[in-house]
């Protein structure tokens, strides 16, 4: 099997607040709503975050309601980002715009790199990583 492309769907309770979430902690700002519905591409990823009801016409199908994260982190989504600023600057806007700031970023003993971890509206878990740079 070949695989051409992959998807990521989310259920979210309030597309339009995650939309603003979005379009203001990771610069999509062109993102729309369409049928209860935001698709971003993120670099090798499609990113649907989709409303209950239309997240669930896909789930029920196997007999799965939808789950949202709520003090549980059932999955972490984590990206790679240009500068320990962009880290910092993720954080601030997310906490501006209905998500949630899981302590300051710190330099990780283990990787090197510098890593802050967010929460959208809906409380998915994100990390966000300035990578050590190679020498």
């Amino acid at each position: 099997m070949k695989i051409r492309t992959t998807v990521l769907c989310l259920p979210v309770a309030d597309a339009d607040k995650t939309l603003g979430f979005y379009q203001s902690v990771f610069g999509f700002s062109e993102a729309q709503i369409e049928d209860d519905m935001i698709a971003l591409e993120f670099p090798n990823l499609s990113l649907f975050l989709m409303g209950k009801s239309a997240f669930e016409e896909y789930s029920l199908k196997a007999k799965r309601p939808a789950l949202f994260p709520g003090t549980a982190a059932p999955a972490v989504l984590s990206c790679a980002v240009e500068s320990k600023h962009d880290v910092d600057t993720a954080i601030i806007k997310a906490t501006m715009h209905g998500g949630n700031a899981v302590g300051p970023a710190a330099d990780d003993a283990l990787s090197g790199g510098y890593i802050g971890y967010v929460t959208d509206p809906d409380g998915h878990l994100w990390e966000l990583v300035w990578p050590k740079p190679q020498k």
